[in-house]
């Protein structure tokens, strides 16, 4: 009798009954993987709504510096000091903590602008303690959230919507174009500065009545990882061969017996490990460089010693049908370019309200199969996502980058407007505050 090879669905059948023979050692670690990643869920929920939240709002003073970008930069260097070096694990795991974030806003409601800070109430010493070290003249005060200014949830009946969120067009380490660069000398200690903030709050006051403009910075502070990867962009620039990447411990676990029968070859005689030839590293000389690439270079060195914050920038507008204007959001972005810079970093907008549908492609209006529908679920996300102050989910296209946004690249972003601002409806303190007299009698 002639013994033919076992079949395909004979293996398979034998493989079934293994399994189900030895199922609890397989199923075992499946179940307390779900049941870990539930409790982490459970416990991140739970922690998020025991969060007490308040919202300042602060009114830049009548007579403000020019030099408010600046102020700006201390403050958010004095504001990194709440970042704790990261969350220990036990925290995590049977707390559910999850590091602070503040957001930042600068808000308009009808041309009424106002410029607003969400944080934890923990922190909300910190904030005006640093607020009023560089902004004396300044008014600071809690208010209502004003997202309830919005129904809580997106009513397409009544209301129009654009929203987007931004990334990098470069890695981290190349910088946007500062605020520094807007000052050009004009005599002996004096400089004439140009507001990079004055766009945004032009088009803010231009706003009507039932019109809901805000611009959100979400922020996080982070440590030095992204000085790491920073310090690879600096080799990059200098022609300097990057290092080969640590192998995983996958990889090194599947690597093991192939590097162990490799050894056993060598130590048997059967096989000679082929001599690695070495390169020779030519060494850098800042003279091979362009007077343009010197210029990248030291940027991206510079903003490598500063201080940065993990960043999500939202833009959000929402109107009442009659009063929708779509151009609105086409206009801030027009703050976002004189940022610009070829050879340096921009923001790039992307995660925006509308949706092509599948396959937009066969019709002449690119509005394919579900159009309608996917871009609904988007304005519903948007929606959310601003009044909860989410960070941004990370982009699918790989020519992105995720902002890291040091205390400069913040305070060009973000900052009290001085007097050069000439927007109408930006709001200031109407009456300057002292002290008492210290002989004033107290009975």
């Amino acid at each position: 009798m002639i013994d033919f090879p076992e079949t395909l669905l004979d293996n398979v059948l034998r493989f079934g009954r293994i399994a189900l023979e030895y199922w609890w050692a397989w199923l075992t670690p499946i179940l307390a993987s779900l049941a870990y990643n539930e409790w982490l869920g459970y416990q991140k929920e739970k922690y998020l709504s025991g969060m007490k939240w308040t919202v300042l709002e602060v009114i830049p003073p009548p007579e403000i510096l020019y030099s408010s970008p600046k102020a700006a930069e201390h403050f958010f260097s004095g504001l990194h000091a709440s970042y704790g070096g990261g969350i220990k694990w036990k925290d995590q795991v049977f707390g559910g903590k999850i590091p602070d974030w503040f957001s930042f806003e600068i808000v308009s409601n009808g041309g009424d602008i106002h410029f607003y800070i969400r944080c934890t109430e923990g922190q909300r010493n910190l904030i005006e303690s640093l607020l009023f070290a560089q902004y004396p003249q300044a008014e600071i005060r809690v208010v209502e959230d004003h997202v309830a200014l919005l129904p809580e949830k997106f009513d397409p009946a009544q209301y129009d919507l654009s929203a987007n969120e931004y990334v990098f067009t470069q890695p981290a380490p190349y910088p946007i174009k500062l605020w520094q660069e807007f000052e050009e000398a004009g005599g002996k200690d004096e400089y004439q500065r140009l507001d990079p903030l004055a766009p945004l709050l032009e088009i803010m006051s231009a706003l009507r009545p039932g019109e809901h403009l805000a611009l959100q910075y979400i922020l996080r502070p982070t440590g030095g990882a992204w000085v790491k990867d920073g310090k690879a962009e600096v080799d990059k620039l200098i022609g300097k061969e990057a290092k080969p990447p640590e192998p995983s411990l996958a990889t090194r676990i599947v690597s093991f017996p192939f590097m162990l029968l490799e050894q056993i070859l060598i130590e048997m005689g059967l096989y000679t490990k082929p001599e690695e030839k070495k390169k020779e590293e030519k060494a850098f000389s800042p003279q091979n460089l362009t007077p343009v690439q010197k210029r990248v270079l030291e940027a991206v060195e510079e903003k490598l010693t500063k201080l940065a914050f993990k960043s999500s920038i939202r833009l959000f507008y929402a109107a009442r049908k009659d009063a929708f204007n779509g151009a609105r959001g086409a206009s801030v972005n027009a703050m976002f370019k004189q940022l610009y810079y070829n050879n340096l970093n921009t923001f790039k907008p992307y995660n925006g309200a509308k949706d092509k549908g599948k396959w937009p492609w066969l019709f002449p209006n690119e509005k394919g199969f579900g159009a309608d529908a996917a871009t609904l679920k988007k304005k519903e996300g948007a929606w959310g996502a601003y009044r909860k102050r989410a960070f941004s989910p990370p982009s699918k296209d790989p020519k992105d980058y995720p902002l890291v946004l040091s205390t400069d690249e913040l305070a060009t972003l973000w900052h009290l407007p001085g007097l050069n601002v000439r927007a109408p409806l930006v709001p200031r303190v109407q009456a300057k505050k002292g002290q008492p007299p210290a002989i004033l009698p107290t009975r």
